[in-house]
């Protein structure tokens, strides 16, 4: 029983697996400035003399980046815009 036990607890330890989720804070200049320099890759990698395969390779690369950087972007504004209607007070 005491095996049993053990086997059933080391399967669950190793069986549970936790996402790590890592936050950088980029200024929206930046980003864009980065987004178009891999489209330029991506332009670059289609009109170069590189085998078929390896700019496929590239561009596929390059859009799984950016669709995972556009699926879990979050904009995160420190600008201080005006007070909600339902916050004001009334007179």
């Amino acid at each position: 029983m005491k095996k049993f036990l053990f086997v059933a607890a080391s399967i669950a330890l190793f069986s549970f697996a936790a996402d790590k989720f890592i936050t950088m804070r980029i200024p929206e200049p930046t980003v864009n400035y980065h987004w178009n320099n891999l489209n330029n890759i991506k332009v670059i990698a289609d009109q170069s003399n590189l085998p078929h395969a390896q700019v496929k390779f590239i561009i596929a690369s390059i859009d799984s980046l950016q669709k995972d950087m556009a699926k879990n972007a979050r904009l995160d504004s420190t600008v201080a815009g005006p007070a909600p209607a339902a916050a004001q007070k009334k007179k």
